[in-house]
């Protein structure tokens, strides 16, 4: 008898849940797979890493640009197109990120990239002059330091074997970080065991896992996996390394006697640490900024400015790798700007003259965003180019797609750095089919430090290797936090004759 009444407390609920989500589905103007009771269409996204992008990619292809779906009764949208994206990324007002981001607070708290409102708001007009034109020329020599280092480990490569370049250029972009955003040198890359990075992968893993599959995104779900222990494992780790340079820092600028960050220096030259500078030093409303806001934001800008550039380089060298013909034209602009020889290091006016390099990462992070989805969450009733979406909708832009979109590239899938030229016939219908550093009130504010050093680095490889395709499949490609490729981003180097 009591099994019976389960049993029919069960398909009532399963009922009631049904009709709430068919009703929910008719108050948005956009087509989508008709939900499940209780799931939504949940169960489509339990898939394996490997399975996501396509996924995203069939659900386009069969409800257009612009589609709905439920996991459990959370709604999202999903865009694909710039007719949609442009008006969202623009707002002012739409700048909460997506409910996604909640994976994220564990690691990075309320931090530049998770918050929103006031806090991101202060927070993005004080941090954004640690990335002035003056301070970044001052991490040139931090990068060409760091570049130096990752050529000599890149001679063990030559071999002739092919190898996963990506953990390799993780620790040059970790040293790159710290030594130039935090001021510290943590020496990652004469360290290739770094628990650091082996605990972002692991949480990158996790958290992503989280935000694929809608039963471990559930709290009580997710605290009786094995999963919760790695990911506390890990947040030590991170938190610790964090902590460090916030104190190895704080002491140094108390040796200095530097208390204010206006006296100490504003975005003059002699200011080389300007961005955790401005953290321990500046006020907000008359207060110094706390211990946890200060790590909120260092976390933050650790893993930003560390695994998206990664995945930038490993993905430019990959393209690299199949198309010799435009390592050649690399080269000889190379020659061009820095002479015969390559063995000038590059001032920052040279980096600016190196267009046609910047037109190659630019296709690269076309066809690989580094970022290749982001999302926001509708925090009122809205209407975004004719598609209506209720509060508490979250709105993921699917970068992948749309920079593949043959309505907006011809031949997408064809490696054509000219598409960037702006006085080209054949570049994009619309500027913002191009999304690799977002776009709007919350584009990246490292853009310009992330091309600089994708410049740097890409060209360093570029003179002293040949850059050669490995025998492995192409990557298969999953959206880990950051774009990864489950096989590993495989190519082969070759020692460059340079005066040839």
């Amino acid at each position: 008898m009591i099994a019976i009444l389960l049993l029919l407390i069960l398909i009532l609920v399963m009922l009631v849940s049904w009709v709430v989500l068919l009703k929910d589905c008719r108050t948005f103007n956009i087509p989508g797979p008709r939900p499940l009771p209780l799931v939504g269409n949940g169960h489509l996204f339990v898939t394996k890493p490997t399975g996501f992008l396509p996924l995203l990619r069939r659900l386009k292809d069969e409800f257009g640009d612009a589609y709905r779906v439920h996991l459990f009764h959370n709604p999202y949208v999903v865009l694909s197109h710039p007719k949609y994206v442009e008006p969202l990324v623009s707002h002012n007002e739409l700048i909460s990120k997506g409910r996604s981001y909640y994976f994220l607070r564990p690691w990075l708290g309320d931090g530049l990239l998770t918050s929103t409102g006031s806090r991101w708001r202060t927070t993005r007009k004080f941090l954004t002059p640690a990335f002035h034109f003056n301070i970044l020329q001052n991490f040139l020599p931090v990068f060409l330091k760091n570049e130096k280092i990752l050529i000599k480990k890149l001679q063990n490569y030559t071999d002739g074997k092919s190898f996963d370049v990506f953990p390799v250029m993780a620790l040059t972009a970790l040293d790159n970080v710290t030594e130039s955003i935090m001021g510290v040198s943590i020496e990652a890359q004469t360290n290739s065991e770094s628990k650091y990075v082996k605990s972002i992968e692991t949480l990158a893993k996790i958290i992503s896992m989280r935000m694929r599959n809608p039963f471990a995104g559930e709290d009580a779900i997710f605290n009786l996996l094995k999963y919760k222990k790695d990911q506390d494992e890990a947040l030590q780790v991170l938190h610790t390394q964090t902590q460090k340079v916030i104190d190895i820092r704080r002491e140094e600028l108390k040796n200095t006697d530097a208390s204010d960050i206006n006296k100490h220096s504003d975005t003059g030259e002699k200011n080389k640490h300007a961005f955790l500078d401005l953290l321990l030093l500046s006020s907000i409303d008359g207060k110094k900024i706390d211990d946890q806001h200060v790590r909120e934001e260092v976390d933050t800008f650790m893993f930003e400015g560390h695994d998206t550039t990664t995945s930038g380089i490993s993905f430019t060298l990959y393209c690299l790798a199949i198309h010799p013909e435009i390592q050649d034209k690399i080269l000889e602009e190379q020659r061009r700007i820095l002479g015969e020889s390559l063995d000038k290091d590059p001032s920052y006016v040279d980096l600016k003259e190196m267009r046609y390099l910047e037109l190659v990462i630019k296709e690269s992070l076309r066809l690989y965003p580094s970022v290749p989805l982001i999302e926001r969450l509708m925090v009122k009733d809205t209407e975004i180019a004719g598609l209506k979406i209720r509060k508490n909708t979250s709105v993921i832009v699917n970068i992948m797609e749309m920079q593949r979109h043959p309505a907006l590239y011809d031949n997408p899938m064809e490696f054509r750095p000219e598409r960037h030229d702006s006085t080209a016939a054949q570049s994009a219908k619309n500027a913002f089919s191009w999304l690799a550093f977002s776009a709007g009130p919350r584009n990246c504010i490292g853009q310009k430090f992330a091309m600089m050093e994708l410049k740097v680095t890409v060209a360093g490889v570029i003179k002293n290797f040949i850059v050669l395709p490995a025998e492995t499949e192409e990557p298969k490609l999953c959206a880990e936090l950051i774009l990864r490729s489950d096989i590993g981003v495989n190519i082969k180097l070759k020692p460059r004759n340079k005066n040839y």
